[in-house]
């Protein structure tokens, strides 16, 4: 679960509340449903126009599964499970097949060489076709959420206007200036409203979904790089300082002897190559 996210959006809903809201001397005019209602419709209308349902509610799975339920991936584990992969003889290889993985797309690359039915270019083109997939899809996400920002606010000012202009229209009437103050303060829920969707939530996701897509790359050019250095029977420590090239220096690893794995680091990745090679 992407806690920072969560802990970012309920400090934004508890910051509108208690320092907006909750000072407001009249807290039900910003609860007012019109503004909101308006708003949120008219954004909604906008996105239907542009967009097809299926495009936005996908986006629902970015909410859910990217922020809410969002699974981090360690790149040190990642690389731990592909050295101790390039570990296994290439007759051990049928045992990737069932290897479990902390990646799904590390285990997808695992069978297709387990399976051994493409050359070395062939699963470099397959892999980096199906990470760019996912790399697109993340693009996409972010360009439609950068797309339904834009919306909200500008339905807040149309409810402005419309506020204005019956605040106009009742210049004359009964309450005359006396009702200028209330009803100017209507006019700008909307506007509000329109704020707190575009500057709070929207934007957000969107610069979110960018960061996201950025993350998922490195992953998957990880495993891509790993993947392709097995196929090609590459050395454990050869594969090992490759990939060390994607990690901080501070989670960096090292092999001290092939044959032994020697040094506590290497425990894990001893067991997963006796694991491994138990199946095969």
């Amino acid at each position: 679960m992407n806690f920072s996210s969560l802990v970012g959006f309920a400090m934004a809903v508890a910051t509108v509340w208690f320092c907006v809201i909750n000072e407001s001397p009249n807290p039900a005019l910003l609860l007012d449903p019109k503004g909101f209602v308006l708003v949120l419709g008219g954004s909604m209308a906008a996105g239907l126009i542009i967009y097809p349902v299926k495009t936005l509610l996908r986006l629902w799975k970015v909410i859910l599964f990217g922020v809410i339920f969002k699974r981090a991936h360690n790149r040190r584990k990642i690389v731990r499970e592909l050295v101790a992969a390039a570990a296994l003889d290439p007759s051990e290889h049928p045992a990737l097949m069932m290897y479990g993985t902390s990646h799904p797309f590390l285990a997808e690359g695992l069978r297709l060489i387990a399976e051994d039915a493409l050359n070395v270019q062939d699963l470099q083109d397959v892999l980096t076709r199906r990470s760019m997939h996912f790399k697109q899809t993340y693009m996409q996400d972010a360009k439609v959420l950068a797309t339904l920002a834009k919306f909200p606010s500008a339905f807040g000012m149309l409810g402005s206007t419309v506020g204005l202009i019956d605040m106009m229209t009742e210049l004359g009437g009964e309450k005359g200036q006396a009702g200028i103050g209330p009803a100017m303060a209507m006019a700008l829920v909307a506007t509000f409203w329109g704020l707190v969707f575009t500057y709070m939530i929207l934007m957000p996701l969107s610069d979110y979904a960018v960061r996201l897509a950025g993350e998922d790359a490195l992953i998957r050019n990880i495993i891509t790089d790993g993947l392709v250095m097995i196929k090609q029977h590459k050395d454990p420590h050869i594969v090992l300082e490759k990939l060390n090239g994607f990690l901080n220096i501070g989670e960096r690893m090292a092999i001290k002897n092939r044959e032994t794995m020697e040094g506590a680091t290497w425990e894990q990745v001893r067991d997963e190559i006796e694991r491994l090679r138990k199946r095969a």
